[in-house]
């Protein structure tokens, strides 16, 4: 009755009836009556106009009764509330079940955290405390529940107030749901124009609901950048709106001025917008800021600063922040210091490092600052962010240096590295690569080699008495030599873990598991027997009731692991036995924990393709069985179907298989929805595998697999997203694929990538490697234009990187791909193109990018390009660019590398005296690829490609008896080094006069028609054959 009692009773008549009502329900004794006082919270009793009769309950039982301790904190509990509220009809509510509903909702913002609820719990307590309040309006007539839609407030709501709409927008806006933080900003908007008609001080917007709502907003991700904004832009402007009018609930306080500068940080990486507005706000002369204020706008200038702006640049944008800073009595702390360390140092950049650490000590010397001295927090920020980075391990050493120079020498007292700078550069090292992704090179394994040095001067005492190794030490030394993949790794990872018992260092599980996931990776002899050994100490150590060396189920996929990948007899049949030793371990109650999982199985399946006979089928079907029983998991399926691929010789014929078998599980997964769905990587197995095929119509299958993918996914199916690496496979295929327009097509689909990263979808992210692989694409295409065509997608990409995408970064490989299609494309200006693209990159790589540097890959395509052009001269060309690289750039020259200037002989063109020059290089071009080839280099092309230069430069016969004596020499010593194969021969057969070649081969019983097959096998027993696409071109270009 409340509503009808506000809409059409006046306002004196309405507080007598409010007053009479609450008399009647509690005893006198318990009340006292007070005019010309307005209550503060709607949960001790009813708000009314100025001037009328409240009453105010004293006694301490009904105190009790409102107590927040005793509040129902279920969500269910309060779930069950609003729906039992919602079953009374608009206007029948009762007094105490409107107090229920204030105390229930008061309960969901200020009892139930958010941070304790899972995400779907946090949007159930934003759809309950959006119909409570929605059931309050309806009583005050403020909601209209036939329409669903918020109505002007009017007169003076006895109901609702200020403090019930806040905690609704508190809980709604903390919500993950777009359509509840939209009903909240209706609500603040709804309030905000109220107040400005009214003037009301009963209902009105709260300075906390508009911070709520720009934090709130930094998490909702369907909001664009410009959007977000424009959000905060807007509900700064409504705020100062309310505080101008009056409100003093509403004032650009600091939370409020931290939440909008928090929220715009978030975007400020890409929204240069966001990055002005944040400058400015810091700006404002009457700004309420803080420490965290300037903290949150240091953030924001970092995130909006390029991978391309320079150290100098960033510290020119910091340095006016950090004197504001002074000037409002908050001097840089190490706090203020730590994201700038971080977002520098992570470039991995040495020289950068020590230009902020210059500038730090600069600034400390100046303006007396001691917090942002260089410090031993400061270097092990440094050296944790490295870690990240390319080498970062042999960049920790040199900053741990720097820091112990300081240090000695005086210069700076705070530099003293102490156990965790040590345990921090160890770790560095552990996670050293030297190349960007997971691949690693055989550089890093002597990561194990330099962490155990380090290691050893600690123990004794070299690295300063206050520096003694922990367990954290000891494991990470241990990590070192598990990730470094040495032969003798498993070797030291034991002697590691008796030092570590000789020291009183006791072991924990993460030292036994690192020892044996190394002896299980370890390929020697007897390292799965010592794994195993390392198990079952576990085990006996655990049995006499220690608790903490108890192996879990890792430990027990390690060595069956270890087993599985073992050459040592009946190695294979043990790992089966351990898997059946924990499935009863289990079963028999012992061990409950240990279940066999994906990972248990797939060890020893993936080692079954090792074993054709029949006791390694039985075993194999045997294993099989078990698993698809024991472990619903699509991991097992795909490895199941990983195996049936790498099982099969013929690529396609294994694509093919692969294929067949996720029809089969699409279609019983669809029959049957208990099966196991395919999933993403699923798909991707099987695309991966076209993509790798030799099947002509490889690429079209890949790209209809990705189609199919994407139909499933806007079906309806999640597990079946396609994402980047589904794209890149798919890319690879048309790159691979000798088809006509391939190139074109690949282009199309990266582009149709690019779109949809554009549209919003995460999941596909264009990368360096899809770049890179079109322009593959263009350079292995023969179809005029395609030179220009690779150049133009490298170009986009250095100006997507250049606009800040990281994802986009250019390297060595792309600008060679570049480079190698113009070499091969038989334009006139494909050597100026070359050399551009070759200055383009020393530039680059001068101006910091060094991994941009030209290789002996790129010179190689220079040399290519001069190879086959028609110029006269281009075998003194092609050896002076051969000379530029080992004089002038120290870069040292392969076997491909020598015969592509070679191959400029082989072509030359011209008089007798430039023909003979040209003869006379490739005699001396000879003589040192020879002598400073690599083992794995293809001599046989060297070779090759001189008896062509012999063959095309001396035609006449007359000409092949003046060089008779070079070639047979040459040739004696091809055979020699076990080179020759059966082009070789045709070549030698063209280079030879009659009589050399009579001299050579007459004593073969198939002369004059040589094959392979008939010569010695100690003159062919080194030939490498090789698909390497920087090998030789054979040049039609005569």
């Amino acid at each position: 009755m409340n509503s009808l009692i506000t809409c059409f009773v006046s306002r004196r008549l309405a507080n007598r009836i409010l007053f009479q009502r609450v008399v009647s329900a509690s005893p006198m004794s318990n009340m006292s009556i007070r005019r010309d006082q307005q209550p503060t919270s709607c949960f001790r009793s009813f708000s009314a106009a100025p001037g009328s009769i409240v009453v105010q309950v004293n006694t301490s039982a009904e105190k009790n009764q409102y107590n927040r301790d005793s509040l129902p904190c279920s969500l269910e509990k309060i779930c069950g509330i609003a729906e039992n509220m919602n079953s009374i009809k608009p206007g029948e509510m009762k007094d105490v079940e409107v107090r229920e509903a204030c105390r229930a909702l008061d309960t969901l913002a200020h009892s139930i955290n958010k941070n304790d609820l899972a995400p779907k719990d946090c949007d159930k307590r934003g759809e309950i405390s959006w119909l409570i309040l929605k059931r309050l309006m309806t009583e005050d007539n403020l909601f209209d529940p036939v329409n669903d839609v918020l109505l002007p407030i009017h007169g003076y709501p006895i109901i609702v107030d200020h403090a019930l709409c806040h905690n609704a927008i508190k809980c709604m806006a903390q919500s993950n749901q777009r359509h509840l933080f939209d009903k909240a900003l209706l609500i603040l908007k709804t309030l905000e124009e109220h107040f400005i008609e009214s003037q009301s001080k009963k209902i009105r917007p709260v300075g906390r609901s508009y911070a709520l709502l720009l934090d709130a907003a930094r998490h909702h991700t369907y909001l664009s950048d410009d959007e977000l904004v424009s959000f905060v832009e807007n509900l700064m402007t409504n705020a100062s709106r309310q505080e101008a009018w009056g409100n003093n609930l509403v004032t650009i306080n600091r939370q409020i001025f931290n939440a909008a500068l928090n929220t715009l940080c978030s975007r400020a990486d890409g929204s240069p917008r966001a990055a002005e507005i944040i400058q400015n706000m810091i700006s404002q002369d009457n700004a309420p800021l803080d420490q965290a204020s300037f903290s949150i706008s240091l953030k924001a200038i970092l995130s909006s600063k390029g991978s391309q702006e320079s150290t100098t640049d960033i510290l020119a944008s910091v340095e006016p922040l950090l004197l504001k800073m002074e000037a409002h009595n908050y001097l840089p702390a190490q706090v203020t210091m730590t994201p700038l360390l971080d977002h520098l140092s992570k470039r991995g950049d040495l020289h950068e490092i020590t230009r902020i650490l210059n500038w730090m000590e600069d600034m400390y010397q100046r303006k007396g600052w001691r917090d942002i001295r260089p410090n031993r927090i400061h270097f092990n920020t440094l050296i944790n962010a490295l870690s990240k980075s390319k080498n970062g391990g042999r960049k920790a050493m040199k900053l741990l240096n720097k820091m112990k120079v300081m240090y000695s020498n005086g210069s700076n007292e705070c530099a003293r590295p102490d156990l965790v700078t040590y345990n921090a550069v160890l770790n560095a090292i552990a996670k050293e690569t030297t190349s960007s992704g997971n691949k690693r090179s055989q550089i890093d394994s002597d990561i194990g080699e330099r962490a155990e040095s380090l290691l050893s001067k600690m123990e004794d005492g070299l690295e300063g008495d206050h520096i003694v190794p922990d367990i954290v030490s000891y494991n990470t030394v241990l990590s070192a030599h598990m990730n470094s993949h040495a032969i003798n790794a498993a070797t030291k990872v034991q002697a590691i873990l008796q030092r570590m018992s000789d020291r009183d260092v006791e072991p924990d599980l993460l030292s036994y598991t690192a020892c044996i996931n190394t002896l299980a990776k370890s390929k020697t002899q007897g390292s799965a027997q010592k794994a195993e050994d390392l198990l079952r100490k576990l085990e006996e150590v655990y049995a006499v009731g220690n608790e903490d060396l108890k192996p879990d189920v890792k430990c027990y996929n390690s060595v069956i692991f270890a087993w599985a990948n073992s050459s040592d007899s009946g190695a294979v049949q043990r790992a089966c036995q351990l898997l059946n030793e924990m499935e009863l371990k289990r079963k028999s109650g012992d061990r409950p924990d240990l279940i066999p999982d994906a990972v248990s199985y797939t060890s020893i399946i993936r080692s079954f393709t090792k074993q054709d006979n029949d006791e390694g089928v039985s075993l194999k079907k045997y294993i099989l069985n078990k698993a698809k029983f024991n472990v619903e998991d699509s991991g097992l399926n795909n490895v199941l179907l990983l195996t049936q691929i790498e099982s099969n010789e013929d690529s396609g014929a294994a694509a093919e298989k692969a294929e067949q078998v996720l029809r089969s599980m699409i279609k019983d997964s669809q029959n049957d929805p208990s099966k196991i769905k395919p999933n993403t990587i699923t798909f991707n197995t099987v695309i991966d595998a076209w993509s790798k095929s030799n099947a002509k119509h490889a690429a079209a299958k890949a790209q209809e697999i990705l189609k199919e993918m994407q139909i499933l996914y806007e079906k309806g199916f999640p597990g079946v997203c396609p994402d980047t690496f589904s794209f890149a496979s798919v890319l690879n295929a048309f790159a691979n694929s000798p088809e006509a327009n391939s190139a074109e097509k690949a282009e199309e689909l990266l582009r149709h990538m690019c779109k949809l990263n554009e549209n919003g979808n995460t999941n596909v992210v264009p990368n360096t490697i899809c770049f890179a692989t079109v322009i593959k694409a263009y350079s292995r295409c023969s179809t005029k234009g395609s030179a220009e065509k690779a150049e133009s997608i490298l170009r986009w990409m250095v100006s997507e990187y250049q606009r800040g995408n990281p994802d986009l970064k250019p390297n060595t490989i792309c600008f060679t791909s570049v480079c190698d299609a113009w070499s091969k494309s038989g334009e006139s200006r494909a050597i100026k193109k070359v050399e551009e693209l070759i200055s383009w990159m020393e530039n680059l790589s001068a101006s910091g990018h060094k991994d941009l540097s030209p290789n002996q890959h790129t010179y190689n395509t220079l040399i290519t390009a001069v190879a086959r052009s028609k110029d006269p001269m281009k075998a003194t060309k092609a050896l002076h660019i051969l000379r530029h690289m080992q004089d002038v750039l120290s870069i040292k020259p392969s076997s491909v590398s020598f015969s592509n200037v070679l191959n400029a002989c082989s072509f030359t063109h011209g008089t007798p005296s430039i023909r003979q020059t040209a003869l006379k290089i490739a005699i001396v071009v000879l003589e040192e690829a020879l002598e400073n080839t690599a083992p794995n280099d293809r001599l046989n092309v060297v070779y090759g490609a001189f008896f062509q230069t012999c063959a095309n430069l001396m035609q006449k016969e007359i000409e092949k008896a003046k060089i008779e004596r070079v070639v047979e020499a040459v040739f004696h010593k091809c055979c020699d080094h076990g080179q020759v194969d059966m082009k070789l021969l045709s070549q030698i057969r063209r280079a030879s006069s009659k009589q050399l070649y009579l001299k050579l081969f007459g004593n073969f019983p198939t002369f004059p028609n040589i094959g392979i097959e008939d010569i010695p096998e100690l003159w062919k027993c080194k030939v490498r054959y090789s698909s390497n696409r920087h090998s030789t071109t054979q040049l039609n270009n005569r």
